[in-house]
């Protein structure tokens, strides 16, 4: 982070502010694809340095590691945009950055009951989405592991002669 940025982020009432590469680290993915969500809209840097520099706020980086989470869900588009879009709505109660970036990944309140319900039984239909694509992947983790084991013995085998 550059020395104008540290100050920024040091400054009094002022979010620390994270360049992508940074980000990058962090979440543990590819500059390219965090450019690829921007691309695509389902993230937003919250500023740009005076060099034109992307920069991310913690909470940006909460919603940039949610969407890695999703990533091995092969949720469409749509799907992506629909439950970043509900668990917007539902975190959206709270003026605090802390709880805002909690409720990314635990939800907390939102606005009248009845809009809660909904965005809450949505979000409950998306789970199900997800839980079956979860399944999918542990059948195909269960597969690369026996592969792994038969390539194990072959090795042994190999270096017993």
């Amino acid at each position: 982070m550059s020395a104008s940025n540290r100050a920024a982020a040091d400054a009094p009432g002022v979010a620390p502010v994270l360049q992508i590469g940074e980000v990058a680290r962090r979440v543990d993915l590819s500059i390219r694809t965090i450019r690829h969500w921007e691309d695509m809209g389902l993230i937003t840097p919250s500023a740009r340095s005076s060099g034109g520099f992307r920069l991310y706020s913690e909470e940006d980086v909460a919603r940039i590691r949610l969407l890695r989470f999703m990533k091995p869900l092969n949720l469409t588009l749509d799907q992506i945009r629909e439950l970043l879009e509900i668990r917007a709505q539902l975190s959206a109660a709270s003026d605090d950055p802390d709880e805002r970036i909690s409720a990314l990944v635990w939800p907390r309140g939102a606005g009248p009951e009845t809009d809660r319900d909904a965005l809450v039984a949505r979000l409950a239909e998306v789970a199900d989405v997800a839980d079956k694509r979860l399944e999918k992947l542990r059948a195909y983790v269960s597969e690369v592991e026996e592969f792994l084991d038969r390539l194990r013995s072959e090795i042994a085998e190999g270096t017993s002669r």
